[in-house]
């Protein structure tokens, strides 16, 4: 027998197959680490990438907002704020003169030990903090429209700050190619409608976007920050599945970003030779909830053969209830529920967008979930079987083989949330 243990949600599974079904395990390749991890960033923040150092760009007087992304990435913002906020009382700005801004999009607020955790307790103390949240109606500036058509709706403290700087990491991510960069703001800190009218255009895009350094939404998300509430400055880090830090980029929004995202495909890349009939994507670390695990299926579907089965494995123990249209959304007929976009006619044009995105994979690969917090009733609103174990839906694809294509027929990608499959040429 086979045996691996996957990280699963706050736990683990253990997992036992026939050995002769199991083709390939996708491993990130071996990294050199640096010896020091504090200097990475402090060395990235004195020699930024097509910019001048962060203490050369503020001035007294200046407002300066600090982008942090929010509990669902893994960045180690207590570690990178530091330097940053350092450099910034070097150049003359006060306590005062400085807020930290959450950035959580369409995503639940933070508890308060979730901050803590986030920031540190010390500058927890010593700093506003403000939780940006699309659903705050009222905290939202409306900037005109971008020259790409979409409405900008920007969180009052990042609009009216003279320096902007994001904080944040650096993965493959299902829509804009990349996490990172610009997306701190856009879908950030932006209102509701700028995040329907982005998420909607994901929509219309067929193509697989993940790892694609210059995917249509971040192409699309750039110009539309940099034409309104320009990020002047960025800090991100690239993490390795186990978070320890590899790489720092700091500087331009644009060019320290894709510099970030090629080290990104570096970390998470895993090569193989061709698609499997059968795949096991666990998705932690991107496992909290159905919206998260999106980026696991995305990353699953690179590896599938067509007409062959993704099994989607995740913990999501808070389920779907941030999101509780997307299960109706994906289960919905896809060019029903495309009419409806193109017509404005949907009650979540976000999740509805998101929803079609899954249904459409359902047209080319079979679709099959092992969850601890998606229930098997919402599996079946969303036209997905649902199954108690990986053990079990991964017989019931493989038996559904004809018996010579059963040998080496499964690939399993123990962390499909974070890793980019790279077919090799």
């Amino acid at each position: 027998m086979f045996h691996i243990t996957l990280p699963y949600g706050t736990e683990s599974l253990a997992l036992r197959l026939p050995e002769a079904w199991v083709g390939w395990v996708a491993q990130p390749g071996e990294l050199s680490f640096p010896a020091n991890e504090e200097a990475v960033i402090s060395s990235a923040l004195q020699a930024p990438i097509d910019s001048p150092p962060l203490q050369a760009i503020a001035r007294p007087g200046m407002r300066a907002a600090i982008l942090v992304d929010d509990f669902t990435r893994k960045t180690p913002a207590q570690r990178i704020l530091p330097p940053i906020l350092e450099a910034l009382h070097q150049a003359g700005l006060g306590s005062n003169d400085i807020e930290i801004v959450i950035a959580l999009g369409s995503h639940r607020k933070m508890t308060f030990d979730e901050i803590e955790n986030k920031l540190g307790s010390a500058i927890m103390a010593d700093y506003p903090i403000i939780q940006s949240s699309a659903g705050d109606a009222a905290d939202m500036m409306y900037l005109g429209y971008a020259s790409n058509g979409l409405p900008f709706y920007v969180h009052r403290a990042v609009a009216q700050a003279d320096l902007r700087i994001g904080v944040g990491m650096i993965t493959p991510h299902l829509e804009a190619g990349y996490s990172g960069g610009a997306k701190v703001i856009l879908p950030g800190v932006c209102g509701a409608a700028t995040l329907d009218a982005f998420h909607q255009a994901s929509a219309f895009i067929d193509e697989n976007q993940l790892g694609q350094l210059n995917a249509p939404l971040r192409v699309t998300l750039e110009q539309c920050v940099m034409e309104n509430t320009p990020l002047h400055f960025i800090i991100n880090l690239v993490l390795t599945p186990e978070n320890r830090i590899y790489q720092c980029v700091a500087g331009h929004a644009v060019s320290a970003h894709r510099a970030g995202a090629k080290a990104a495909a570096q970390v998470y890349g895993v090569n193989f030779a061709h698609r499997y009939p059968v795949v096991a994507a666990n998705c932690y670390p991107y496992d909290q909830d159905l919206w998260q695990s999106l980026k696991g299926i995305y990353c699953g579907d690179l590896l599938v053969e067509d007409g062959g089965t993704l099994i989607i494995a995740t913990a999501a123990l808070e389920g779907s209830l941030a999101y509780p249209l997307l299960p109706g959304y994906i289960g919905e007929d896809h060019d029903a529920l495309l009419a409806k976009l193109e017509a404005r006619l949907v009650q979540d044009p976000k999740q509805a967008s998101t929803g079609m995105m899954v249904s459409r994979l359902q047209r080319r690969i079979r679709l099959a979930l092992v969850s601890k917090g998606i229930t098997q009733a919402e599996a079946q609103t969303m036209g997905i079987p649902w199954f108690q174990s990986i053990e079990e839906a991964v017989a019931e694809a493989v038996n559904r083989l004809p018996a010579e294509r059963r040998s080496g027929c499964l690939a399993i990608l123990p962390q499909a949330g974070v890793l980019l499959p790279i077919q090799a040429c």
